[in-house]
């Protein structure tokens, strides 16, 4: 991860002994802010409800609009809810807890906005605040963070490969990178009240700051598994925590904490289409089916409304072309190679440059003729036998392979023309009648067997 954050150096300090030297009250104010945050919207949280609320204390709770009720592992939209109305902050943590790195910045963009926007048509505030799915993200996934109207953005941090010499004890308010928040490590079933006590010391002690921590389950029955922190646990450390406002540490939300902060508005720039072919990505290749289902998307980073989707099917401009069509729904492209070329624009003019997509389909199955061996001729076994066969392929991919077939036995698999092969018989090859074929098949998949022919191997 390219943050990392050091103030797990304090929880190897407490395994060597050093307890009591960490967690010593500071004598003076500390100028410490700690943010409790609650990832995948679990329905452990709604039980951290109280917990916070007898201590006057508030959270962030990063959801995930995809799976909200999903089933009982995750809590309902009333139950988020509950958490609003006590003051608590409901953040974003994409709509389907994909990781951003790993797809398409099309689909990035609309699991970042479009969680945005699923919040929001559930009746909270616009979120302010995100947290990237399994703490991974890049300069990319940074900015679709910030263009879709998020403050602030938080992974999960870790000390670094170097130790500890170089690293943070906490992160600075404003910090550096408002995308990128430095954090401890979520807290674990291994993890102590101690350990979690020593983040926050650790950062009292080295001028104050802010430590932001991230908790999955907080149950006694291991709900998350190994990321669960239990309920005994977690009111310990919340009981510690709320004695430590008497020397100036506080725990506020991260959206209190970046409310201040000013928000750099996106650029303004153009949509961006994205193409899919039958629900998915499109293909390089050939497809085998009689028609292909076209589907375009489109996203606006600077959060302006689509004006239109226009595209072509006939290799015309889809800007200038008197054929091109206004996008309203998937299409069907069903020639043998279809250029499909498109474009969007907005309501404030921008216009993305035209791309485009070949969609190839090959429905049609090759031919094939064995031509050698001839029919009902002898040969001795230990000798060679000339295989030869004519393949073509009318359907436009090409003949990817003739395989040259001894009953169901594959004798020889040829990738290019002439499709021939000298079989040379064993001395000890089965005598009688061997029924041959050709199998071809094409580039898209299609394929076909030759007639049969027959011959015989005799001793001699």
């Amino acid at each position: 991860m390219r943050h990392r954050f050091a103030l797990l150096c304090a929880a190897v300090a407490l395994a060597a002994g050093s307890l009591v030297a960490i967690i010593q009250p500071a004598t003076a104010a500390t100028n410490t802010i700690v943010s409790l945050t609650f990832d995948d919207g679990q329905a452990s949280h709604i039980d951290t409800l109280p917990m916070l609320q007898s201590r006057g204390m508030r959270g962030t709770y990063y959801i995930n609009s995809g799976w909200v009720g999903d089933s009982d592992y995750y809590m309902t939209w009333p139950q988020i809810h509950q958490l609003a109305d006590a003051g608590n902050e409901i953040a974003s943590h994409s709509v389907h807890h994909t990781v951003l790195t790993r797809v398409s910045q099309t689909t990035a963009m609309h699991e970042v906005c479009d969680d945005r926007a699923n919040i929001v048509a559930q009746g909270f505030p616009a979120p302010v605040s995100f947290a990237y799915p399994e703490a991974e993200y890049n300069s990319t996934a940074e900015q679709i963070v910030r263009n879709c109207g998020f403050t602030s953005a938080r992974g999960v941090g870790g000390v670094s490969e170097d130790g500890c010499d170089q690293c943070p004890y906490a992160e600075s308010v404003p910090p550096v990178d408002p995308m990128a928040l430095q954090t401890p490590q979520s807290p674990d079933e291994n993890t102590t009240v101690a350990q979690l006590q020593s983040y926050v010391t650790a950062a009292e002690t080295h001028g104050g700051g802010w430590v932001v921590l991230t908790f999955h389950g907080v149950c006694s029955d291991r709900c998350t598994d190994e990321l669960s922190f239990s309920t005994a646990k977690f009111t310990a450390f919340l009981d510690w925590l709320k004695a430590r406002e008497a020397n100036g540490t506080v725990v506020q939300t991260v959206g209190d904490v970046m409310g201040g902060v000013p928000v750099t508005p996106p650029p303004p720039g153009p949509p961006t289409t994205s193409i899919a072919c039958g629900g998915t990505t499109c293909s390089t290749g050939w497809y085998r089916s009689s028609s292909v289902d076209v589907a375009l998307s489109t996203f606006d980073p600077d959060g302006s409304a689509v004006a239109s989707t226009r595209y072509t099917t006939d290799g015309t401009d889809p800007v200038s072309s008197a054929t091109a069509v206004a996008y309203t729904g998937p299409f069907a492209v069903s020639g043998a190679s279809t250029t499909v070329q498109y474009y969007s624009t907005d309501v404030d003019g921008h216009a993305e440059p035209v791309k485009s997509a070949l969609i190839q389909i090959d429905a049609v199955a090759p031919t094939v003729a064995l031509t050698s061996p001839l029919a009902d001729s002898s040969y001795r076994r230990g000798t060679s036998i000339p295989l030869a066969a004519t393949a073509a392929d009318a359907g436009g991919s090409g003949i990817a392979r003739v395989v040259f077939r001894d009953g169901s036995s594959t004798l020889r698999t040829d990738t290019s023309a002439p499709y021939s092969w000298s079989w040379a018989t064993s001395s000890n090859a089965r005598t009688g009648p061997h029924v041959l074929t050709a199998v071809a098949t094409d580039v898209a998949g299609n394929t076909v067997t030759s007639a049969s022919v027959t011959i015989n191997i005799t001793r001699r």
